[in-house]
């Protein structure tokens, strides 16, 4: 029987689920005979499709986490039969490019949803790089799969019909499960775009021809509260990549009329726990995920359907009981000074509560001492005393930014991740 219920909006129009195979079969014959696809598709109806064509054919896709040269060809020196594919890619010597238009009218083949093997075809996401060289992750299709499922029952969605519009590229770990692996899950519809600024979102939202499930982060929140127009066709909206500070969740259910869910997780485990922003302090599990430590003691691990094996956690975690735990940063971003440990997404997020601050971020000077030195860059109008005082009523002393420095921007990511390659560039014209 042909699946006739709508899949996704690419460029205005529905595409129903058997348009999507067909769109999958007539790519699959065209793609080269490689054994890795590097997906830099834009738009994200392109994007799943290739993905699937290149599963149908076996070939594993690479999802980096940039699209600067020098990044993809960090990524091909380790995987050397990649080629590249999507709309409009680099010129880059000696690289197979494979581009990727609008899919032909009717389609073509007969590729089925069934002939993947799921559990075999996969990808490989690519860590931010906020801590050094990105870290390859491999995943299952079938893993991707299974950790939708687990999440849509959680959060209620899995029979809404709803529109799935992302701020987030698909080729990150939190864009990839929730703009196309939700969809491939469910009924939810994968919304072909990504907006970026206010103005847009809010015209996406509108258009949308079902109500629409808005999947952002909390840099991009940040903005968004401050928009004055009212928001409409908004069902639901959802924040990951960072947890997200109390005040600007309070800002964020004013400016857009609903509270936002939280989804928790990581490249490397995909995500496994939930919550209401504002209502809720404890991180609720995803059922069939379970939480413990080795003889009670030492780093969490992570035992989840939908992972093949245990994980560890870099995240620093309280159990609360067997299903709840509280997040408490992570180990990559502690710095100890005086005695005294403190984790420098918390002082972040501090540091952005503070009103009259857009933006800020800690990082740690390492000048041959014995200690490490704080020092800040901060998009504000207030002046560096200001920040301090603000800064001295919330955290330890031993805390407080040496230097700080004000910035018009705070260079981020797709993801609203602030990464070493950023700070490097703000010190190099600092």
């Amino acid at each position: 029987m042909q699946d006739e219920r709508p899949f996704a909006l690419f460029q205005g129009r529905v595409i129903s689920r058997r348009q999507l195979w067909r769109d999958v079969s007539a790519l699959a014959e065209r793609l080269p005979a490689k054994t890795h696809a590097l997906n830099l598709c834009q738009n994200r109806y392109l994007f799943c499709v290739c993905l699937l064509a290149a599963a149908s054919r076996g070939q594993i896709c690479l999802l980096p986490s940039s699209a600067h040269q020098r990044v993809l060809y960090d990524i091909l020196k380790d995987y050397p039969d990649a080629y590249l594919v999507g709309e409009q890619m680099p010129e880059m010597a000696g690289v197979c490019r494979f581009e990727v238009g609008r899919p032909a009218a009717g389609g073509g083949g007969n590729i089925h949803a069934a002939e993947i093997d799921w559990a075999r075809a996969g990808v490989v996401a690519f860590t931010s790089g906020s801590t050094g060289k990105p870290k390859p992750c491999p995943h299952s299709l079938l893993s991707l799969l299974t950790s939708a499922r687990m999440a849509l029952a959680a959060l209620g969605l899995a029979a809404s019909r709803r529109v799935m519009i992302s701020t987030t590229p698909p080729q990150h770990m939190y864009g990839l499960e929730t703009s196309v692996f939700w969809p491939l899950s469910s009924d939810l519809l994968l919304y072909d775009g990504r907006p970026f600024y206010p103005g847009d979102v809010q015209a996406a939202l509108a258009a949308a021809p079902w109500p629409a499930l808005l999947l952002t982060t909390p840099a991009h929140l940040r903005s968004l509260s401050k928009t004055r127009q009212a928001w409409t066709n908004l069902a639901g909206v959802l924040s990951a990549t960072d947890t997200l500070p109390h005040a600007l969740a309070a800002a964020a259910k004013a400016a857009l009329g609903l509270e936002v869910w939280e989804i928790y997780g990581s490249t490397e485990t995909l995500s496994f726990a939930c919550r209401q922003a504002l209502s809720a302090r404890a991180w609720r599990l995803y059922p069939g995920c379970r939480l413990y430590r080795e003889r009670n003691r030492g780093p969490v691990w992570l035992e989840a359907r939908h992972l093949p094996e245990a994980a560890v956690l870099s995240d620093r975690l309280r159990l609360l009981d067997g299903e709840r735990f509280a997040a408490l940063g992570r180990d990559v971003d502690m710095v100890k000074v005086a005695g005294k440990r403190a984790s420098l997404s918390d002082l972040n997020r501090i540091l952005c509560e503070i009103a009259g601050v857009d933006d800020g971020v800690f990082y740690s000077v390492d000048d041959g001492s014995t200690e490490p030195r704080l020092a800040a860059f901060v998009v504000s109008s207030l002046s560096a005393a200001e920040l301090r005082s603000a800064l001295r009523a919330r955290i330890d002393d031993v805390f407080l930014p040496r230097k700080i420095q004000r910035v018009a921007t705070i260079p981020r990511s797709a993801t609203g991740k602030f990464t070493r390659q950023a700070l490097e560039q703000l010190l190099q014209n600092w």
